[in-house]
Parts: C-alpha cells; sequence; structure tokens
C-alpha cells in the first residue's frame, strides 16, 4: 500500500495562493522597512515593520495550517481508495 501526496495539486487550493501572494510581499516589506528605518532612524518605518511582520506571521500560520489540512484529507480519501480496492479483491 503506497500513498503519494502531490503537493502540486494541493497548492492548487485558492486560500494558499492567496496567502502565497500576499505573505511573500509583505515579508519583504517588512524587511525592507526594516532596513531603512535603521539606517534612516525613522520610528513611523519601525511601526511598518511591526505591523507588517505580524501580517506576515499570520498569513504563514494560515498557509501552514490550511497546507496541513488539505494533506491530511488528500491522505484519508487517498486510504479510503485503497481500502476500497482491497475490499473489492479480497
Amino acid at each position: 500500500m503506497t500513498i503519494k501526496l502531490d503537493k502540486k495539486k494541493i497548492r492548487q487550493d485558492a486560500l494558499l495562493r492567496i496567502c502565497m501572494y500576499t505573505g511573500i510581499p509583505l515579508s519583504v516589506l517588512a524587511i525592507a522597512s526594516l532596513w531603512l528605518g535603521q539606517t534612516l532612524g525613522s520610528p513611523l518605518l519601525g511601526m511598518v515593520f511591526m505591523f507588517s511582520t505580524a501580517l506576515a506571521i499570520l498569513i504563514g500560520l494560515i498557509y501552514n495550517v490550511r497546507f496541513v489540512i488539505l494533506s491530511v484529507r488528500s491522505l484519508r480519501e487517498q486510504q479510503a481508495q485503497e481500502a476500497q480496492r482491497n475490499a473489492r479483491k479480497g
């Protein structure tokens, strides 16, 4: 009994795509605002860093939880299909 997880299929989920397309730019914004805030000594950029970092972490957590949920669902479906095949044979 071999069960294989299709990560490409899971990554096609709409919520995962939204998380990817918003989380990555937010992370870049956080790093840029931290670097520029330190270089320019701007407290406003420090606030932008704090806000964008919190959002990026939250989006990353949502992405990971959703990916695990979809992975477990896919594995359960494959196990159910395998059990049906074995029931038909035996």
